[in-house]
């Protein structure tokens, strides 16, 4: 509820800016225009239609919480939460949600500790709608004990070459077929624990040891699901 309560004598005012109602309004009107009218063919085609990230694209949506100097608006929390709900109340499916919400998400986390030379490689084509960009830490043996992960990742001369499996990772297809990747969590001083962990970007695409499967869902099949 939007209201307003006492707080040491003073007002606190939990209703939006006048800048997040517009934007609200304006990507609301954006998303009844060219998304919602394609939700069918999104679902029996299994894929969110190219056309409707481009648009998505340029509404700022993508990789929304990303810094402005790699495309995107570098938008605060509360902006970012307005943004998935309207993308949610045009897409009953979830599909987009989820797509919008992985590249918000691990998109703040790449923009904010990731190596400068990566971000700039990577996340103006996020932000763009040109590549996907997702998270890969589920394995067969679980999804929630990511200190239980069991892929490992050893240094070779200026690169890692990672050992393991990953499975019910959404946007896999996405990032097969054009492009991007994911934040993948991996181990490298496993006798370290939770603590020798470390998060790898990983291209999906042309890379060497990669291999795809998907697994097909029961609704939500705007958005991959692989393995």
């Amino acid at each position: 509820m939007i209201g307003s309560i006492v707080f040491d004598g003073g007002l606190m005012d939990f209703g939006f800016s006048d800048e997040q109602e517009l934007f609200r309004r304006t990507i609301r009107e954006g998303l009844s225009t060219h998304l919602t009218p394609r939700l069918r063919e999104m679902e029996e085609n299994r894929e969110i239609p190219r056309e409707a990230i481009r648009e998505m694209a340029k509404m700022g949506l993508l990789g929304i919480t990303v810094s402005e100097e790699f495309g995107g608006m570098h938008a605060d929390f509360v902006t970012s939460t307005i943004a998935a709900e309207e993308i949610g109340r045009a897409d009953i499916t979830l599909a987009t949600a989820v797509y919008f919400l992985l590249e918000a998400g691990w998109g703040y986390i790449f923009d904010k500790y990731g190596q400068q030379e990566a971000k700039a490689e990577v996340l103006p084509h996020v932000t763009s709608g040109e590549y996907f960009l997702g998270v890969a830490s589920t394995e067969p043996s679980g999804g929630s004990d990511v200190a239980g992960e069991k892929t490992l990742a050893r240094r070779v001369d200026d690169k890692y070459v990672v050992n393991g499996e990953k499975t019910y990772i959404s946007g896999v297809g996405e990032a097969h077929k054009y492009g991007g990747g994911f934040l993948l969590f991996t181990k490298t001083n496993p006798e370290l624990g939770h603590k020798g962990m470390t998060i790898i970007y990983t291209p999906v695409r042309d890379t060497p040891g990669v291999s795809v499967s998907l697994i097909r869902n029961m609704g939500r099949e705007g958005i991959s699901t692989g393995i």
